[in-house]
């Protein structure tokens, strides 16, 4: 009797030991585990890329009829924050494999890839399956480790100046701009936020001679106010006072007289950011747009 009771509690403890090994140890076992699986979907996804993207994107990312992939600037946020992609890097890539691109984002534009990326999900009627895409992405991400610094993170970039982007030099000249697409991007930019609508007149000089407190639209005000002889701005044209307008919104503000209710004395409360996130042809288009506006 008492060697049954001996064996119990001697198999009592093996159990408990080993439960406790197992417990201790299972965290670096499914890390390791994890890190077997990731492997495998990486070789995967090298596959995939070999037969599928390598044509556009070079066999080593090292971009061609598409853009260079194996660069920092994809994995440090520095493209998902040129085209004001809020995600994470991950799913950015993601989707763009699984959806593609009908026209190419303007900030790849404006480097010279001008080419349509195809779907290559199968939900979007691509020929990979879900599984496929994911170890697409994982293989492209993995190209992102090389360029981590001990403590793994990106280091600091020096964001490199977009030769598109509008700037602040109002003596350029503009390409020809298109009013249709003006029309749509004052919408996009949050322009007719402050300058269409309930707001107008108080947040921003109305557009619309609708709107306006003295009978005269956004056509008119731009022929008329850089010749005033309150204008203190550089402008020495139509278009130079618009563009002026839009990139450096402090080189002029616009005094009270017209229903101007929005502007006390100070800075223009309008934002300084649209030198960078507007191209040259954005505000040409806008200003195009502005000049028809009845």
């Amino acid at each position: 009797m008492i060697w049954r009771v001996l064996v119990g509690t001697v198999s009592l403890l093996i159990g408990m030991l080993t439960l406790g090994y197992v417990a201790i140890t299972e965290q670096d076992r499914m890390a390791s585990f994890s890190t077997s699986y990731e492997a495998r979907r990486i070789e995967a996804g090298a596959a995939i890329y070999e037969a599928q993207c390598a044509t556009c994107h070079g066999d080593r990312g090292q971009g061609g009829r598409g853009p260079k992939l194996d660069d920092v600037t994809l994995f440090d946020g520095t493209v998902t924050g040129a085209i004001g992609w809020t995600g994470t890097v991950h799913d950015f890539i993601y989707l763009t494999v699984a959806g593609g691109r009908p026209r190419p984002s303007e900030f790849y534009a404006s480097l010279g890839n001008a080419n349509r990326m195809p779907t290559f999900s199968n939900s979007f009627g691509g020929p990979l399956r879900d599984d496929e895409v994911r170890s697409v992405t994982a293989f492209v991400l993995n190209w992102g480790e090389a360029y981590k610094d001990a403590n793994g993170q990106f280091p600091q970039a020096t964001p490199t100046p977009n030769p598109n982007a509008a700037g602040t030099d109002i003596t350029i000249e503009l390409p020809a701009g298109d009013a249709a697409r003006g029309e749509t991007l004052v919408s996009t930019a949050g322009c007719v936020a402050c300058h269409i609508g309930a707001a107008a007149g108080v947040t921003g000089p109305a557009w619309l001679t609708a709107e306006s407190k003295d009978g005269q639209g956004v056509a008119a005000h731009i022929e008329e106010r850089w010749q005033a002889a309150d204008y203190a701005g550089a402008a020495t044209s139509t278009d130079q006072y618009v563009f002026e307008s839009i990139v450096n919104p402090n080189g002029f503000i616009v005094p009270p007289g017209e229903g101007a209710t929005w502007q006390a004395p100070g800075p223009s409360i309008m934002p300084g950011t649209y030198a960078t996130s507007l191209l040259k042809q954005d505000v040409a288009d806008i200003i195009a747009y502005l000049k028809t506006v009845p």
